[in-house]
């Protein structure tokens, strides 16, 4: 990753708002987008393990510093990379990868986000034994977090939300399946276009799906969508496996 400059030409990732005055509205949009979930779990986090009528166990209390830590991690690693939209468009995502497990991170988006944005979402996660994944932990979390925040948005309040994470073949697949109003045929693809937020009075920049599958393609892997089979849709991410 790069960091930033504050003479020359703007580096890798870096808008050029000189350049392109309209790019600043693009960079507002994409850091309203990636910084939202990280810091509304910091300050959700932050609040329980500072209220002193909770009463928290000790062990619980440093599972809410770890969450606090990962995602100010997290956060500081998106504000590295504002412009990733705009590699995403040029196909120079960079990555920084490692062997990670998938499943562990799976369930720690799903805890983070259970209180912040799956509150009225019934949500089942089933983990299989997955070989570790050759991939950059950040981007996997971006993708993940943005599946489970799209389930959220498009779901009734009170609808389940399936969580799965298994192995298929050389490759390791997440399915987020939601039961909200569906993707009709005719927006299967266009639903990953940068902007487009389909049909949902909700806030949001129309960004998540789009960086989520450049993510994933920029690791060899993909994003797919389709009709769930009763109501809904199921997304489906994979990422390559480890050699």
């Amino acid at each position: 990753m790069n960091n930033p400059s504050t003479t020359g030409s703007p580096v890798r990732g870096q808008p050029d708002f000189g350049a392109d005055p309209s790019l600043l509205e693009e960079f507002g949009a994409i850091i309203a987008h990636e910084l939202a979930t990280p810091l509304a779990i910091i300050n959700g986090a932050a609040g329980l393990a500072l209220d002193d009528d909770a009463d928290t166990p000790p062990e619980e209390h440093r599972a809410l510093l770890q969450m606090i830590r990962r995602n100010t991690q997290l956060a500081e690693l998106l504000l590295r990379r504002v412009g990733l939209a705009r590699d995403i468009d040029a196909g120079r995502v960079e990555l920084s990868r490692a062997m990670i497990d998938l499943g562990q991170l799976v369930e720690e988006s799903v805890g983070d986000l259970r209180q912040m944005i799956l509150d009225d979402h019934p949500v089942t996660v089933t983990i299989d034994e997955i070989p570790p994944v050759w991939a950059d932990a950040t981007a996997a979390r971006e993708i993940v977090f943005n599946l489970l925040s799209n389930a959220s948005k498009y779901s009734e309040s009170g609808a389940a939300i399936e969580v799965t994470a298994r192995r298929a073949g050389d490759h390791a697949e997440v399915v987020v399946r939601n039961h909200g109003g569906g993707v009709t045929p005719g927006d299967t693809d266009r639903i990953f276009e940068k902007f487009h937020r389909g049909q949902t009075t909700s806030p949001g920049a129309g960004l998540g799906l789009f960086i989520s599958r450049g993510l994933a393609r920029a690791h060899a892997g993909d994003i797919t969508v389709q009709a769930a089979e009763r109501v809904g849709s199921e997304f489906r991410l994979t990422l390559p496996l480890g050699a």
